[in-house]
C-alpha cells in the first residue's frame, strides 16, 4: 500500500511526516508548505460584515499586542518541547521521499502540478495534517483522503479549535479528530476522536501538542485499519461550531491568559466531581 503525506513546514508537521513514514513503511512520498498559498490577494471586494471585522481585528491586534505575541510564544515553546529537531531529521533521514514544496513558482497544493504530482505516486491513501483546504482534484487522487484536525469534532471545527473552549468556557471540548476528507471544513466522516488528558496546571500550546502526538498515533492506526480493510468511519452527528481565522485577534489572546488558571482549576475539579460534559467520542468508527 502506498502513502503520500500533505503537510506544512513547522517542526510539528515534520514530526507528523516522520513518525508516519517510520511506523508504517509505506510512505511514498511528502509535499511540504502546504498550509497557505503564496498568492497574493485578489482585488475582488470584501464583503462588508468582513471589512467590518478586519478593521475591529487591526483595532484589537494593536491594542493587545503583547497577549497575542505571548500566546504565540506559548505555542512555540511547547512545540519545540516535544517536536524540536524533526525538520532537520526528516531531511537527514527521509529527503528522497520529498516530492515537492509549495513555494513562489506553485503556489497552492490544489494547483495542477501538485495534483500531477500526486497522481503519479498512485497512493492508496494520502494523509493530510496543517494544509489549506484541499479541494476535489486531490480528494479524487486516491481511495483514501485523510485528515488529522487538531479539535474535537463535529463540536468545535475550523481553526485554533484547542483554544476556543477556553475562550468559550466548555471544558471537556478539546481533543483531536482523524476524519475522512470532504469540501466542507473538519466535516467529513469521523474515524477517530480522543479528549486528552488535562492538568490543572496546562496550557493551550501543551494541549494542542499533546493533541497532534495522540493524533498522529491515530492516524497511524488508521493506515494499518485500510491496509487490512478494517477502517470505518460515523458521519457527523451536529454541525457544532466553526471558527475561522479571521475570528482570531489579540484580544482572544487576551481573554485567554485572564482565564487560564481558572479554567483550568475548574477543569481538574470536574474532572473529580466526575461531571465534565458527556461528549460522543468514536473509536474507528464506532462509539
Amino acid at each position: 500500500m502506498k502513502v503520500v503525506i500533505l503537510t506544512h513546514n513547522a517542526e510539528r508537521h515534520f514530526y507528523f511526516a516522520n513518525r508516519i513514514i517510520e511506523k508504517t513503511g509505506m510512505v511514498v512520498g511528502v509535499i511540504t508548505g502546504a498550509k497557505k498559498s503564496q498568492r497574493k490577494p485578489g482585488k475582488r471586494k470584501s464583503k462588508k460584515k468582513k471589512q467590518t471585522k478586519a478593521l475591529r481585528n487591526k483595532f484589537f491586534n494593536a491594542v493587545f499586542y503583547v497577549s497575542g505575541r505571548n500566546l504565540s510564544k506559548e505555542k512555540e515553546r511547547e512545540e519545540l518541547a516535544v517536536f524540536q529537531g524533526s525538520r532537520e531529521l526528516f531531511h537527514s533521514k527521509y529527503r528522497e521521499l520529498l516530492l515537492a514544496q509549495v513555494g513562489p513558482e506553485h503556489q497552492s497544493v490544489n494547483d495542477r502540478y501538485f495534483v500531477e504530482i500526486i497522481r503519479k505516486s498512485k497512493p492508496d491513501v494520502i494523509v493530510i495534517m496543517g494544509t489549506c483546504l484541499v479541494r476535489k482534484a486531490i480528494i479524487e487522487s486516491a481511495p483514501h483522503v485523510i485528515n488529522l484536525h487538531t479539535g474535537l469534532s463535529p463540536y468545535y471545527r475550523g481553526g485554533n479549535t484547542n483554544l476556543w473552549p477556553i475562550i468559550e468556557d466548555e471544558c471537556g471540548y478539546f481533543g483531536v479528530t482523524i476524519h475522512k476528507i470532504s469540501l466542507g471544513i473538519d466535516s467529513g466522516d469521523i474515524i477517530h476522536t480522543v479528549r486528552p488528558e488535562i492538568y490543572p496546571d496546562d496550557n493551550f500550546g501543551r494541549i494542542n501538542t499533546r493533541c497532534i502526538q495522540i493524533g498522529t498515533d491515530r492516524m497511524i492506526q488508521t493506515i494499518q485499519n485500510i491496509e487490512n480493510g478494517t477502517m470505518k468511519a460515523a458521519k457527523q452527528w451536529t454541525k457544532g461550531k466553526l471558527f475561522f481565522d479571521r475570528d482570531m485577534n489579540d484580544y482572544i489572546a487576551y481573554k485567554y491568559f485572564r482565564k487560564r488558571k481558572s479554567f483550568f482549576m475548574r477543569y481538574s475539579q470536574m474532572v473529580q466531581e466526575g461531571i465534565l460534559p458527556t461528549v460522543r467520542l468514536i473509536e474507528n468508527g464506532e462509539g
